[in-house]
C-alpha cells in the first residue's frame, strides 16, 4: 500500500469542509465567524479585505458576520445577498474541480459584481486562466 507524504496528507486537509455549520452555505472557522472573520462589505465598498471587529458582528443564516464598521454591519443587514461570497466562501478554484476547499480570505477577485475567494494566489491564478469556464464548471 501506498504511503502518503505529509504534503499530500496536508493538501487532502486542506479539501475539507472543517467546521462547517450544518445551519449554512457557508464556511464557519472554529470560531462559528463566515470569512474567518472578515468584513463581506468591505470588499464590495472599500475594495480590500478588512477584518471586521470583534465587537461588531451580526449572525445572519447560521454564521457569525463580521464587520468593520456600523455602517457596514446595516448594509449587510438590510441586502446580506449582495454581499454574499461565491460558494460560500470555500475556494471557487475547488469548486470548479469538483470539491471544497478552504479558501483565504485575503486571496479574492470580484467578477460582475460578484466576490470570489481563493486558496492560494497559485489557485486563483489557475482559475483566472479561464474565468467563465470555471464559474460554469461550478
Amino acid at each position: 500500500m501506498a504511503r502518503l507524504t505529509r504534503r499530500q496528507s496536508l493538501a487532502l486537509l486542506a479539501c475539507l469542509p472543517a467546521n462547517r455549520a450544518a445551519a449554512g452555505p457557508y464556511y464557519i472557522d472554529g470560531e462559528g465567524l463566515a470569512l474567518r472573520g472578515y468584513d463581506p462589505v468591505a470588499y464590495f465598498q472599500q475594495e480590500t479585505a478588512q477584518k471586521g471587529a470583534r465587537d461588531n458582528r451580526v449572525r445572519w443564516d447560521g454564521a457569525l458576520w463580521q464587520f468593520e464598521t456600523d455602517e457596514n454591519a446595516a448594509l449587510f443587514q438590510a441586502s446580506p445577498g449582495v454581499y454574499l461570497p461565491e460558494y460560500g466562501g470555500y475556494c471557487a478554484e475547488g469548486i470548479a474541480r469538483g470539491f471544497t476547499r478552504i479558501s483565504d480570505p485575503t486571496v479574492w477577485v470580484m467578477v460582475n459584481g460578484k466576490l470570489y475567494l481563493h486558496y492560494t494566489i497559485e489557485a486563483q491564478n489557475r482559475w483566472a486562466s479561464d474565468i467563465r469556464g470555471h464559474i460554469r464548471l461550478a
